[in-house]
């Protein structure tokens, strides 16, 4: 190679040439992915707020609409228990005026409450011999026919006892010892300060409010006020009781009362449902001198029967069952009633009145130990 081939340039479009670098190319705004990723993400935006604003305006609607059927549910309640007032106070009158008024009361909206059928008038002979009408009355008002037997007593006069306490709703048992004055266990009715009582014989269940409550020095008692009560036969506290009598205990024990079906209607609404008193029969074992003295007996009773009486052969209340004792050994239960006579010097001494059969010469009376004064 000479001197000339060395200095002598290599052509461009020679083999070993190399091209000089182009500039880059500028790419179109509306090709740039980072343009449409906004615009995009504004949208979603705005559809998730709209989904959001219709969801909300839903529910609003709904909550709206609840409020509406609210506020018209309690009006019709509102009104349909001025309607049951004016009825318990037209009751309250003769039954002329009853028939003459009952018309004058407009039933509320939605009220089936058709007009008796308009019967011909009668003449005097006639008159005479067609049987007398009778107007039916409300569940709460409607009399009670005078217990027959000493059945019939105990089922009218025992009754169902719900309180709701801190802890949980409470289910015992009581009776009426006055009229509309209900007696019960303490510990069944606890801190409530209301209740509920229920039987057949009430014809739906009854408001009572806690009047009197002890557990002091072995006593175990309360005393309900229902108002607007229907006339219920109250049970006599018997002057005594003595081993080996024959006693029976009534009351709505869980273990049986539970799977009534009446029971499990009225706690769906059912105002005409009552369970049945459940009866069970024994003896008195022993009569233990505590203070106040407790009736040991064999009447079966469990969770249920607290605050229910415990009666003699006449229905006369000997003891109010208040609790059990179950022997784990010989799994014996044994039931245990305080004695009437405790209650009868708690009931003076909170001024409730109270009807007490007469002693007899076979059944000694049983006082409270010590005097057992509150």
């Amino acid at each position: 190679m000479t001197d000339g081939e060395k200095n002598t340039p290599a052509s461009p479009s020679g083999a070993g040439s190399v091209a000089p670098h182009s500039p880059p190319v500028a790419v179109p705004w509306y090709q740039n992915p980072w343009f449409w990723a906004l615009p995009l993400f504004i949208g979603l935006l705005l559809l998730a707020g709209w989904l959001l604003w219709k969801e909300w305006q839903a529910a609003e609607s709904r909550r709206a609409a609840l409020e509406r059927q609210t506020a018209e549910a309690r009006q019709n309640n509102q009104a349909r228990e001025a309607f049951l007032q004016r009825l318990r106070l037209l009751l309250e009158k003769q039954p002329c005026d009853i028939q003459r008024e009952l018309d004058t009361i407009p039933p509320p909206d939605g009220a089936l409450w058709p007009a008796p059928p308009e019967t011909p008038a009668l003449s005097p002979a006639d008159a005479a011999e067609a049987p007398a009408v009778q107007t039916p009355l409300s569940p709460q008002r409607a009399a009670t026919a005078p217990p027959a037997s000493v059945a019939e007593l105990l089922e009218q006069a025992t009754v169902l006892i719900l309180a709701q306490r801190k802890e949980g709703l409470s289910m015992g048992s009581g009776f009426f010892a006055a009229p509309g004055y209900i007696v019960t266990n303490a510990h069944v009715v606890g801190d409530a300060s209301q209740a509920t009582v229920v039987n057949k014989a009430t014809g739906g269940p009854l408001a009572a409010t806690v009047l009197h409550t002890t557990r002091s020095g072995g006593r175990d008692f309360a005393v309900l006020r229902v108002r607007d009560a229907p006339p219920i036969t109250p049970l006599r506290l018997a002057a005594g009781v003595k081993r080996t009598e024959r006693v029976s205990a009534w009351g709505f024990p869980g273990a049986v009362t539970t799977d009534d079906p009446k029971f499990a209607a009225m706690l769906q609404g059912s105002a005409s449902a009552a369970p049945e008193v459940v009866y069970t029969d024994g003896a008195v074992s022993v009569i233990l001198q505590r203070t106040p003295p407790i009736i040991v007996h064999t009447a079966t009773v469990s969770q249920g029967n607290s605050g229910g009486p415990l009666v003699n052969d006449k229905g006369d209340v000997v003891g109010i069952n208040t609790f059990i004792k179950l022997d784990d050994e010989s799994y014996r239960q044994s039931s245990l009633a305080i004695v009437s006579a405790s209650l009868a010097d708690y009931l003076r001494s909170v001024g409730i009145p109270f009807g007490q059969a007469a002693p007899t010469a076979q059944t000694p009376a049983v006082q409270p130990a010590r005097g057992g004064k509150p």
